[in-house]
């Protein structure tokens, strides 16, 4: 399927440059080389390529080679979308990123998890917006964007959410104190996330855990959602109820 992909492109005159996401090929690409991004492969794939998309301000085209996902377009609308781009003829969606401490090196398509390392222990945090504190004792917290909706959010009992709502749910794993099942904040919010001190922990950005801390004092987290979008062709802001729907239920 992916020498298909390779076909469409190269009829469409495309050159291109081939680069395993996962190597440490990416460290070679350099800003200003590719007017394009096109990921292969399934919704961790393009959610990796999200992240170079961001780093090197470039559009995005993400294929499924087999079956379709929820963060990827079919491989049958590949070259539509190519004559599209050439034409300049085309509409783009935004996808907004999770930011730690203003960390742009670090952005989250999906969602920011924090969760517990201990497995005998629960966390302690206190999550503080709009100058109001609630302390919640949970096995961890998903902080997630629109787009990751339907992923560990949805799992944890949190909402499935519009797209195209620039908005992050906040939403507890396994709570030990009373709390909602979900909280949803607009994107002009801050949200700090105080863990208490001598706790075992790690959060994963994207399914990629970058933080792993045994704290010693409290720490403090600032999240909020980016000002800066990544720019995708060849999707749309409607939910594939039909697709998540057909995953769950089968």
């Amino acid at each position: 399927m992916s020498k298909d992909i390779f076909k469409i492109i190269e009829k469409n005159n495309f050159s291109y440059q081939i680069v395993d996401i996962d190597s440490d090929e990416i460290k070679k690409l350099k800003k200003g080389k590719a007017d394009l991004i096109i990921s292969i492969g399934g919704d961790g794939t393009a959610l990796k390529a999200m992240r170079l998309a961001w780093k090197f301000k470039k559009s995005l085209i993400t294929v499924g080679p087999g079956r379709l996902g929820y963060l990827v377009s079919s491989s049958n609308e590949l070259e539509e979308n190519l004559k599209s781009w050439k034409s300049k003829d085309y509409e783009l969606v935004t996808r907004k990123a999770i930011i730690q401490n203003d960390n742009k090196e670090l952005p989250a398509f999906n969602e920011v998890v924090i969760i517990k390392n201990s497995p005998t222990r629960i966390l302690e945090m206190e999550i503080s917006t709009y100058n109001q504190k609630v302390n919640l004792r949970a096995d961890g917290l998903i902080l997630s964007t629109s787009l990751g909706s339907t992923a560990y959010n949805y799992s944890a009992g949190g909402p499935i959410i519009q797209n195209n709502l620039d908005v992050i749910s906040i939403t507890p794993i396994s709570p030990f104190s009373k709390f909602p099942r979900s909280i949803v904040v607009s994107k002009e919010s801050l949200i700090d996330i105080l863990i208490k001190k001598n706790q075992n922990y790690a959060i994963q950005f994207d399914g990629v855990v970058e933080v792993q801390e045994e704290n010693e004092t409290d720490i403090k987290y600032t999240y909020n959602l980016s000002k800066e979008s990544i720019k995708i062709l060849g999707t749309n802001d409607n939910p594939k109820l039909d697709l998540f729907l057909d995953q769950i239920l089968r």
